[in-house]
């Protein structure tokens, strides 16, 4: 339910040097809010990092820099050369796997940043605590819909990673508590082309915020669903994530009770049936009901921004015994590995050849 602001305003202006020329103005802001660290469990959810809506992501995913052909983007100039990208994350959070999913796709290289969730001190630089964040060049883009979004604009937009940022202004706001928020407004817009260009691309959009206020928060409860999945999750995220010996201990026992306890409060939260299984299962099927038996991705024969945001945030879960229930209890396998496809071989470098009119693909 979106909370009612009490006063807001904008931060930021609009660059007149990117040919952008429909700009829509619409948020949604939410309470995000789950839980007060004041509490016993809360500290010991906080040792565990934050991982409310964590998964297991790809266990074979190697660290660091990958090793992508950006169809010969280092040799492009201007607005159009990619900055050096640095993602910090938690690498089995869904919203950090969203985004590796964007770069893969598109065989973007870049390179990661663990982030220890206790103590955050990778995040020293900046006043934005949550994951993921991704520093372009010497650009600060908070979210994983936005950075989909702004990087997506600016791939076959004009103008740079900073002209692009401008097209999403700060809105700052208090809320109804009079705690001071911030957002971005039209996060969800890939912000090129003319008003019916950009009036096409909502089904796209549309689908995006759905995994974001729906898809996700049915995650957490599943995978910590009982205590013996809650130490397994933990398990993978505390050997995969920056954490000391000590806190890897803790993080996978006291951490899986914490999450499991979590995961009940997340089921009433949002309305889940008893069987949190059940409402996993609807949302899968909502999701492949809207793509239909005629297309092979929402984005017709390649995939959209939607369709990586799904897969993405997927791939938080897999190995994971949810992730096999969904596969035994949908139809979603063939649409999982064909995205699998797409997105471990880069197809989507050579889609608008990486940058418009500059870049040839190979």
């Amino acid at each position: 339910m979106a909370t009612q602001l009490s006063s807001f305003r904008i931060k930021g202006s609009l660059s007149k040097n990117i040919p952008y020329r429909s700009i829509y103005t619409t948020f949604e802001v939410k309470n995000r809010n789950i839980f007060k660290r004041s509490t016993l469990l809360g500290s010991l959810i906080s040792l565990a990092g934050g991982v409310v809506l964590m998964g297991r992501a790809f266990a074979k995913e190697e660290e660091g820099k990958k090793d992508c052909v950006v169809c010969n983007i280092s040799e492009a100039s201007g607005p159009n050369k990619i900055p050096n990208l640095k993602l910090y994350q938690y690498k089995s959070c869904p919203f950090c796997c969203k985004v590796r999913a964007f770069l893969e796709y598109y065989g973007i290289q870049y390179d990661t940043v663990e982030v220890n969730p206790l103590f955050k001190k990778e995040l020293q630089f900046s006043t934005y605590k949550k994951v993921p964040v991704l520093l372009a060049g010497d650009d600060q883009l908070n979210d994983s819909s936005l950075i989909l979004s702004v990087l997506r604009s600016w791939m076959v937009g004009t103008g740079t990673i900073t002209q692009t940022m401008d097209l999403y202004p700060e809105m700052s706001f208090q809320d109804e508590r009079g705690k001071e928020m911030v957002e971005r407004v039209n996060r969800y817009f890939i912000m090129f082309g003319d008003a019916e260009q950009i009036a096409e691309r909502k089904e796209e959009r549309e689908w995006r915020q759905w995994v974001d206020d729906r898809l996700v928060h049915r995650l957490a409860p599943n995978l910590y669903r009982t205590l013996n999945e809650a130490v397994s999750a933990m398990d993978y995220i505390s050997s995969a994530g920056n954490f000391n010996f000590f806190e890897r201990i803790t993080a996978k026992y006291y951490g899986a009770v914490a999450m499991y306890f979590l995961s009940k409060r997340l089921k009433k939260k949002y309305g889940l049936k008893d069987d949190v299984r059940l409402s996993l299962y609807e949302c899968v099927d909502e999701w492949l009901d809207a793509i239909g038996p005629h297309r092979k991705y929402m984005g017709g024969e390649v995939p959209n921004l939607a369709d990586l945001s799904v897969y993405g945030v997927l791939t938080s879960i897999e190995g994971e015994p949810v992730f096999k229930d969904v596969l035994l209890q949908t139809k979603i396998e063939p649409w999982y590995r064909e995205m699998a496809l797409q997105v471990n071989q880069h197809k989507g470098r050579n889609i608008d050849s990486c940058i418009t009119g500059t870049i040839k693909p190979k």
